[in-house]
């Protein structure tokens, strides 16, 4: 079964990876998307490792209602869906690598889901004949590469060049005729240079 991504990215650089037939709970899966959707790679790769160690719990905003409140998480519901967290990690990891192997810079995750796929019928296999649902689930990831920084770089660029031009208009020219104030003090000294001659003169 083909499946399409829902974040397409046009004109942006993006490395993509999915998993389907997960055997876990969509909703943990979820939760755990959510937890790091629209963060940096690498800091979305030291969080599912520590969840995937049962070091760090997982705050469950939609699906909770039996959820224990964590102090962790500063008394928000939440949990540690080990099984969940290995399987969003994993994912993770492929897109790093499809990134990596493409060539991209730092990136962040654009765009993370996780949903039901499919629900297969199942019957116990002694006692009372009772049916149970074994329910699949699939992960999409695509990471997309960072601007910013890039961004930024040419800002502080711009204001050291017009940091320097400024530095420049009001800086003192060494060579030529001088500034006005340079220039001052020789006038006066002409006119006393002057007025002294004709004082001599007078006394003559």
């Amino acid at each position: 079964m083909t499946m399409a991504y829902g974040y397409q990215g046009k004109g942006k650089r993006t490395a993509r990876a999915k998993a389907s037939g997960v055997n876990a709970s969509w909703k943990d899966l979820g939760e755990v998307a959510r937890s790091v959707r629209g963060k940096e790679t690498l800091f979305a790769l030291e969080h599912l490792e520590a969840a995937a160690k049962g070091e760090k719990a997982i705050e469950f905003k939609r699906h909770g209602k039996r959820r224990g409140h964590r102090k962790e998480l500063g008394g928000k519901r939440g949990g540690f869906p080990v099984k969940s967290a290995k399987a969003v990690l994993a994912v993770v990891q492929s897109a790093s690598a499809n990134a990596s192997r493409l060539g991209l810079g730092q990136t962040k995750i654009a765009h993370i889901v996780a949903n039901k796929l499919a629900a297969l019928p199942r019957m116990s296999p002694k006692g009372r004949r009772i049916r149970h649902d074994y329910e699949t689930a699939f992960i999409e990831v695509v990471l997309e590469e960072m601007q910013e920084k890039a961004e930024r770089k040419s800002a502080e660029a711009k204001k050291a060049a017009e940091g320097k031009k400024a530095q420049e208009k009001s800086q003192v020219p060494i060579s030529g005729k001088g500034s006005a104030s340079a220039q001052a003090p020789e006038k006066k000294e002409a006119a006393g240079t002057e007025v002294k001659k004709e004082e001599q003169k007078k006394s003559q």
